[in-house]
């Protein structure tokens, strides 16, 4: 039987000395599933998709089986599906803000080898090797970072080798802000897997930077759109949007795709949103799935359709999984499959949509609720 591990995730971070946040979603949880929203895992199948995060991209890890328990503006942290409870794989993504600027990776390796092993808990594992080398990604100064250790587990009969390979690099607008990327092996193996570990450098080697703050020009655009002048805005995020600024793309392909304050020009905005794509901005491949779903300016496509919505759902988007969870119901694409509905329901509950709670409070859902300590 395939078991969900998250286990390895939260020491991973505990080494990197970040914090586990909740989930992006910050609506309030549905009463249908009482659960954390952090503590549900999410399946996520996009395969190298691009995430974007505050300040910097990376990309999903090329692996099947993957699902994410934690995800935020600077957090995020997934698994890979395992027959093998005891050997498991992770990848994480963090922001770390020390609290001091960093001017080489020199300095950053000596600050972050006695970081990680402040961490550590001597308790539970017993370190073999710990290397903090200097290096650069981007032109920005970097630590690139292996440890091997004995994890005693937190059961008996739990005990394996821990692989840990990541970097820490200075964020190029910030010298006192770092980005973590990092993915581990533990089990019953001597070396990491080959292929994880080429999957693992490919990993870290997608991150991208990217501006901390939206340029002036988008912020402009925002206070125009706030304000109800949604006209005034178009020329500005036109500009932007045509330069390639990924996030202005996604605004004004969302606004003409709905025609809000302006007339829709689904056409024109789905446009803007296959460029916004490039980062993944979730909006954007949201508004997508609606553009197929409800025939925008195309004809009505239900399977691209789902292939957007489910490109958001990675991301945990909730309304994107309510919609997942309503065509496995009616059966848009394949046969109905009501157990998979609910499935998208209950991740879409909690992750704060309430009419997904409802669904699955009102069809029967909790027949397909595995049994406790399951």
């Amino acid at each position: 039987m395939l078991r969900l591990l998250s286990m390895p995730l939260a020491l991973v971070l505990a080494l990197a000395g970040g914090a586990v946040h909740a989930q992006r979603s910050a609506a309030p949880r549905a009463a249908a599933d009482e659960r954390p929203a952090a503590s549900l895992a999410n399946p996520v199948t996009g395969r190298g998709a691009p995430w974007p995060f505050a300040g910097f991209v990376v990309n999903v890890p090329d692996l099947p089986g993957l699902y994410s328990t934690h995800l935020t503006a600077e957090v995020a942290a997934l698994g890979r599906l395992a027959a093998n409870p005891l050997r498991t794989w992770s990848f994480t993504v963090l922001t770390l803000k020390p609290g001091q600027p960093f001017a080489s990776g020199r300095e950053l390796a000596e600050y972050m080898r006695a970081r990680r092993e402040t961490g550590l808990d001597p308790k539970r594992l017993t370190q073999r090797s710990h290397v903090e080398a200097a290096s650069e990604h981007a032109g920005r100064p970097c630590s690139r970072y292996t440890i091997d250790a004995r994890d005693r587990g937190e059961r008996a009969g739990d005990e394996a080798n821990l692989f840990l390979r990541g970097m820490t690099c200075v964020h190029p607008e910030k010298a006192d802000l770092l980005i973590d990327v990092g993915y581990s092996e533990r089990g019953a193996v001597d070396q990491l897997t080959p292929d994880l570990q080429k999957t693992g450098d490919q990993f870290l080697e997608s991150l991208r930077f990217m501006p901390l703050a939206a340029p002036p020009e988008l912020r402009t655009a925002r206070q125009h759109v706030r304000a109800g002048d949604v006209a005034g805005a178009l020329a500005l995020l036109k500009q932007l949007a045509t330069a390639g600024d990924t996030g202005a793309a996604a605004l004004i392909g969302g606004i003409l795709v709905d025609g809000r304050g302006v007339p829709a020009d689904p056409v024109e905005g789905r446009k803007f949103l296959e460029i916004a794509i490039r980062d993944g901005w979730v909006d954007a491949l949201f508004n997508l799935g609606k553009v197929y779903d409800k025939g925008l300016g195309v004809p009505r496509d239900p399977e691209a359709a789902a292939k957007w919505f489910t490109l958001a759902a990675d991301q945990r988007d909730p309304q994107a999984q309510l919609n997942l969870g309503i065509y496995e119901w009616n059966g848009e694409n394949a046969k109905r499959d009501p157990r998979k509905a609910c499935d998208w329901w209950r991740m879409a509950a909690g992750n704060g949509n309430t009419r997904a709670g409802l669904l699955f409070r009102d069809n029967g859902c909790r027949q397909f609720e595995p049994p406790a300590g399951r």
